[in-house]
């Protein structure tokens, strides 16, 4: 089942969904833990199409922590009147959404997909329902230049005007979207709109299979995707023979050349490289393929598609290479001389810190589960990538960036976040660097100290919506600020659950601005604050109330 909103072409978030759909089927019953100490919860809802209940449905609830995100912890399916209920859950941090692919959520969240719900020991939590409608579908067949049916050929969607408009629609079940043993296709599930449907490769794919590809054919048969045919999509519609005829199977070709050393144009054997489309508006590669060079020095691209591409040195850690992204224009034919010129780059090396704890043992288990990145804005020109490699530092707490072009870095944590530590600050010769640290060409940055806040702090709170309800595919999210400082310390985001509850944890004692955000897709609606002071391992509970008609009144769309 696709949401509204999740209409959105990040690849790691198909991935996502994906695990997510598996593990839903897959695991029945709730995997308990060999020694579960606090009283299990309960969840209970309804799902209905808005006027009768829907029979059958399978809800999942999924973890909702970062290590464990998408993992399928229990499920219940709906019962004659729509009911369901799901028993012996642990307390935690959960999402929750039904599972039916022919139907759209009306309120469930966008990403993650479903609604966040925060369980306590012992808690019975019923009225967790869902509303859902079946979606519309689209179907016809693809065929090639000679008429015969093109067998697993993947279907393309863009939406036109509806929910994510003007992105792509993608789906984690990739079968969903392919052509059969005949070239038929069968696309169901879909949000009401219009889209714009294709097949084959277009400009930014990159790279084709051995025996080359198909260009990007448009409904109902063209190549310009302003000539296309918008197919119009009603709930519980279908829209039937939306056929596409492809042109000729086209070539793809080799890109070649050698990596060489920027000060004596010696070759250079062993390194990695990264190879993209150059995305010009957006002035970013979008990466297709990696490589390395050979003991001459050589590399290459094979089942290149017509386009303008960008090929660079990666540093993976282990080497300090890097490069400006070489750009070149694929066109008809073979291209060969290509020439990657490699620098040796810049590091950056120093120490992290930690406040409020001297807890050797804490900071022994602390310290090595950090990830430490450089990023930096290319700004006037492009260059890739954007980020280092990730490092993590040594036991007494030491770390080193290298392969660093010229610039202006930031230091930042990587994925996963440590609980109970946040970035508090980066300091270069003991003057803190908010806007970044800059650059220069070769050289050896010393005196970095990266220091992260620890505490065990929390604050719980109730979030009372008056004067309405929120429009479909909001979401409320809690964070913390610091008041007075750089703006460098923003505690980790909190989505507020189903019932209006949150908790912002692993905080400092201090005092901090509460902030609750309400948000809908790609668009701020309103924020709440409130000034809140946290004693050492202390955890404070607040309440605070959304006023819609107040939201209204400031103009909310």
């Amino acid at each position: 089942m696709l949401t509204r909103a999740s209409l959105k072409t990040s690849t790691s978030k198909v991935a996502a969904l994906l695990l997510l759909l598996a593990l839903s089927a897959a695991s029945p019953a709730f995997a308990q833990a060999p020694a579960q100490r606090e009283a299990p919860a309960t969840v209970m809802g309804r799902v209905t199409d808005g006027e009768k209940a829907v029979a059958g449905i399978t809800v999942t609830l999924m973890s909702g922590d970062a290590s464990m995100r998408f993992r399928s912890v229990a499920r219940a399916k709906t019962d004659g009147e729509g009911r369901y209920r799901i028993s012996n859950v642990p307390p935690g941090r959960y999402q929750i959404m039904p599972f039916a692919p022919v139907y759209i959520v009306q309120d469930a969240g966008e990403w993650p997909p479903g609604k966040p719900l925060m369980l306590a020991a012992g808690e019975e939590v019923s009225d967790i329902d869902f509303r859902i409608e079946r979606g519309g579908v689209i179907t016809g067949r693809v065929t090639d230049a000679d008429g015969k049916p093109r067998i697993r050929e993947i279907v393309h969607l863009s939406v036109v005007n509806g929910p994510n408009r003007g992105g792509s629609v993608n789906s984690a079940d990739r079968h969903r979207y392919a052509t059969d043993d005949r070239g038929v296709y069968r696309i169901y599930g879909l949000a009401s709109g219009q889209y714009r449907v294709s097949a084959g490769q277009g400009k930014e794919s990159g790279r084709s299979g051995p025996n080359g590809f198909y260009r990007q054919t448009f409904y109902p048969g063209t190549t310009s995707e302003d000539e296309a045919k918008v197919v119009e999509v009603t709930p519980g519609g279908e829209a039937t023979d939306i056929d596409i005829t492809l042109g000729k199977r086209a070539k793809a070709f080799k890109a070649e050349g050698r990596v060489v050393s920027a000060e004596n144009g010696e070759h250079v054997p062993g390194a990695r490289l990264g190879f993209g489309t150059v995305v010009r508006h957006e002035r970013r590669v979008m990466w297709t393929g990696t490589a390395q060079s050979d003991a001459r020095g050589e590399f290459h691209f094979d089942a290149v598609v017509p386009g303008r591409y960008a090929v660079f040195a990666v540093s993976d850690g282990a080497t300090d290479w890097y490069s400006e992204a070489a750009q070149f224009e694929m066109k008809e034919s073979d291209i060969g001389g290509l020439e990657v010129r490699v620098r040796r780059g810049a590091s950056l090396s120093g120490i992290i810190e930690v406040e409020g704890t001297s807890n050797r043992a804490t900071l022994a288990r602390l310290i090595p589960q950090i990830f430490l990145n450089a990023h930096y804005d290319p700004r006037a020109e492009l260059a890739a990538p954007n980020f280092s490699a990730p490092t993590r530092p040594a036991p007494d707490g030491s770390f080193r960036v290298g392969g660093l072009r010229p610039g202006r870095v930031k230091i930042i944590t990587g994925w996963p976040p440590v609980k109970g530590l946040t970035l508090l600050r980066v300091e270069h010769d003991g003057v803190e660097r908010s806007d970044g640290i800059e650059i220069k060409a070769g050289a050896q940055v010393t005196g970095v100290r990266a220091v992260f806040a620890y505490g065990n702090a929390a604050i719980r709170g109730q979030v009372n919506i008056v004067g309405g309800t929120l429009p479909p595919q909001s979401r409320l999210v809690a964070f913390v600020l610091r008041p007075g400082g750089s703006g460098h310390f923003r505690g980790r985001p909190a989505e507020v659950d189903a019932r209006g509850r949150f908790t912002v944890e692993g905080l400092p004692a201090g005092d901090y601005e509460l902030v609750v955000q309400a948000l809908r897709p790609n668009m701020p609606l309103r924020e709440i604050k409130q000034q809140v002071t946290l004693e050492e391992d202390g955890e404070m509970t607040v309440s605070l109330t959304l006023d819609l008609n107040a939201v209204n009144n400031g103009g909310m769309p």
